[in-house]
């Protein structure tokens, strides 16, 4: 057989992002009535999908040994086969990721991203990065009914640091360039420290949120307008290079986060920020919608070793990670040559 008629399988991955700001904004109804922005940057872990061409009619499977929590998101299959079916196709489907689901770091999100990369290459169906980004919007939230924002389809499909706008109509992705020294400099300043549930439901918490502005609950929606003004703020600084006004939106923007809905701000998260700051921390934000996942940190570059090495004397471990700033990408390669854990 020709080489290049030899079967293929299609290999995707797609980044995980931190959020530093505008969280929430995302979340309908809220763009669509007063419109939405969100900071955020993507970082080196990734979820991956494998797509295998089925044969005679043989039904696709679906394979994912380390996201039990992903295939039960609504049902165990259901995040593969609402992609296959957006597709009107079948195959057989393996999913990883380097982070669980309900992280915060948007892992769900990436996954199908990542699956939804992969089939359009599996079937020649040529897609933009905002028409990836909204097929995965419309399969999460509308097929599977994930509650949830908008925001991680976008930073997952693009890449890199972007401030992203939401509007009755869609999506505005505008690419943050900063200077080499100030990316640099933030990647020195920020910490990913896991808090006592790295994985959390946050369906709950958002669902709170939802009711809570379609009532129109003027501390929410005066909670809302405060996180995107320093969304904007923390733009601001990033691209003047001040941390240090970035270390403040990241602080404003999580006190103003507490307000959106009950059980974003446990106990233990509270007693964990509190020690972070204490050990030199100068602040910080829960990434996700809340309840647990991760902590980001900023810590001052020369209190750097000195914070860690007290965090992991407490037990605590921060996860080590670089900006990335590719966005969803995927390839062909013959199936001899792609292991799917057969």
């Amino acid at each position: 057989m020709p080489v290049d008629a030899a079967p293929m399988a299609v290999h995707a991955r797609a980044p995980l992002r931190i959020s530093f700001a505008g969280g929430g904004t995302d979340v309908p109804p809220y763009p669509e009535l007063w419109g939405g922005a969100v900071l955020s940057a993507t970082i080196d872990l990734f979820a991956y999908a494998s797509v295998t061409p089925t044969r005679g009619g043989i039904p696709g499977q679906f394979r994912s040994p380390d996201l039990d929590t992903a295939a039960a998101l609504s049902g165990r299959h259901a995040l593969a086969r609402s992609v296959l079916e957006s597709f009107a196709h079948d195959a057989d489907v393996t999913l990883h990721c380097d982070a669980p689901p309900g992280s915060g770091l948007g892992s769900s999100s990436s996954l199908i991203v990542a699956l939804t990369a992969a089939l359009g290459e599996l079937t020649g169906e040529a897609m933009t990065l905002y028409e990836l980004a909204a097929r995965a919007v419309d399969i999460e939230r509308h097929q599977l009914a994930i509650p949830g924002g908008h925001q991680d389809q976008y930073a997952a499909a693009f890449g890199g640091f972007n401030f992203i706008e939401f509007e009755v109509d869609g999506a505005l992705v505008s690419p943050l360039r900063l200077r080499p020294e100030v990316r640099a400099e933030l990647q020195s300043t920020l910490l990913l420290l896991p808090t006592p549930t790295v994985q959390r439901r946050s369906s709950g918490i958002l669902r709170r949120q939802i009711d809570a502005y379609e009532r129109k609950d003027e501390d929410v929606l005066r909670a809302l307008q405060a996180i995107k003004d320093q969304a904007l703020q923390a733009k601001t600084c990033l691209l003047r290079g001040d941390l240090a006004g970035l270390g403040e939106a990241l602080r404003e923007g999580w006190n103003s986060k507490r307000q959106l809905a009950t059980g974003i701000a446990t106990d233990e998260i509270e007693e964990l920020y509190e020690q972070a700051v204490a050990l030199g921390a100068l602040g910080g934000k829960l990434l996700g919608a809340g309840g647990g996942g991760y902590l980001l940190l900023m810590v001052p570059f020369a209190k750097r070793g000195d914070v860690i090495t007290r965090l992991g004397e407490r037990g605590l471990v921060p996860r080590s990670f670089s900006f990335v700033e590719s966005g969803a990408r995927a390839w062909r390669r013959p199936i001899s040559d792609a292991p799917l854990g057969e």
